[in-house]
């Protein structure tokens, strides 16, 4: 792919001719193997990661500025592996940059749960598990909490560096206002990632699931079908404060942005062809070709009716994305003292409601909505909310737990 500014076209919006089916008449996306993580020999770290917490620097992995990228890593020796992926916004204006890591040395300012909770933006600090949370290691996190279902599971946490939502595939993008090229290789890391993951953990491997909250919940499902392939035993996903939504709720404007300046269409299933409308939208179409590729796949959608950080970046999309190389998340946020315009409350929500009436009754879909005091809170799986009852009826681990059991329940409003 050509990179941005060269004066070539942008990579065209209808998928590649897709290659012969195999057996199972899709195509199998499992990545190269690479060497095992040796439990013993991780990268060392100044200051030390959380207890139990291993840091690996991966080879041929990059951030968004060049620097290398890796993941932490828990071992347990269970027979089961939660892969889950960090959220931080994405890197698509000057702005907007501004409030996305660039490397694995930067976190966001404040707890990421509300707009003005990290209105510094993007800082210095180590993304790593508690990051967000003072240094507490909580909700899926949490080894100490008999209600967490993930307690004695092994855990991969992959960092967030590279800005295209962890399914990028251009070296040298050009971004509004952004003087230097910027590496978005999100989906590229994940093949490195994962291509090593499998035989550090492929003996004896019962389960994985694939999560992630906000930009993390974007890649994990987009990422999803790589990474069942790759392990070949029961994959599920759990996508937090990140649902992917059907055109009418999800300007097809915004989507082809991302689709062209993170090169989303190269990482795209190419026998996908519910993926790739001709203008530029129907990214939801991912989720249907991944319930019939993968027959025994669950997915668990977790959010607030009305988050208010998603509809922050959804609102570029806008007025047929007007702003869509001009916005700034400092701009919007005190546009609205102007009476300018957020993204709607409304149509958040009826694009989640959207997507959990159209899969319930197939058996495959859960979905944990929260409403009153977490209306518009932000990422939920990993804080101490998660063993609150938050949607009014059980907690989130409570129903993480059905969920992992076979139960596929509608919580909330």
């Amino acid at each position: 792919m050509p990179p941005a500014g060269s004066g070539e076209q942008p990579p065209s919006i209808l998928p590649p001719s897709p290659p012969p089916a195999g057996q199972s008449g899709f195509r199998d996306l499992s990545p190269p193997r690479g060497e095992p993580f040796d439990p013993a020999q991780g990268t060392p770290l100044t200051p030390p990661p959380p207890p139990g917490w291993t840091w690996y620097s991966v080879p041929g992995t990059s951030c968004r500025d060049g620097s290398e990228a890796g993941l932490f890593i828990r071992f347990t020796g269970s027979n089961r592996l939660l892969i889950f992926f960090e959220g931080g916004g994405a890197c698509t204006t000057a702005g907007f940059c501004n409030f996305n890591p660039a490397n694995v040395n930067q976190v966001l300012s404040g707890t990421g749960e509300t707009v003005l909770g990290s209105t510094a933006g993007a800082v210095a600090g180590r993304q790593q598990p508690g990051a967000y949370q003072n240094g507490e290691v909580t909700g899926i996190f949490s080894a100490d909490r008999s209600e967490n279902p993930f307690r004695e599971w092994n855990i991969a946490y992959i960092p967030y560096c590279t800005g295209d939502v962890h399914f990028g595939t251009r070296q040298a993008a050009s971004v509004p206002g952004v003087a230097t090229p910027q590496k978005f290789v999100g989906h590229l890391n994940t093949q490195t990632f994962v291509g090593r993951l499998v035989p550090t953990f492929e003996a004896g491997l019962e389960r994985v699931v694939v999560a992630g909250s906000s930009a993390g919940s974007f890649g994990a499902a987009l990422n999803f079908s790589m990474i069942s392939d790759a392990f070949g035993v029961q994959t599920d996903a759990i996508l937090d404060s990140g649902v992917p939504f059907d055109d009418e709720f999800w300007p097809t404007c915004l989507q082809k942005t991302w689709r062209d300046l993170f090169g989303l269409n190269d990482a795209l299933p190419p026998d996908c062809a519910q993926c790739f409308d001709a203008d530029g939208g129907g990214l939801l179409g991912m989720t249907d070709f991944l319930l019939a590729k993968h027959p025994t796949a669950h997915l668990a959608l977790v959010s607030s009716i009305h988050d208010e950080v998603i509809r922050l970046f959804f609102t570029p999309g806008l007025d047929n994305c007007a702003t869509i190389t001009t916005a700034d998340p400092v701009g919007i946020t005190l546009g609205q003292l102007a009476g300018g315009q957020l993204f709607p409350a409304a149509t958040y929500e009826s694009g989640l409601r959207g997507v959990r009436a159209k899969y319930t009754g197939q058996g495959r879909m859960a979905s944990y909505f929260m409403a009153g005091a977490n209306e518009t809170l932000h990422q939920h799986t990993w804080r101490p909310r998660f063993f609150q009852v938050a949607a009014g009826s059980e907690s989130l681990a409570a129903f993480v737990s059905g969920f992992l059991d076979g139960r596929m329940e509608d919580v909330g409003p």
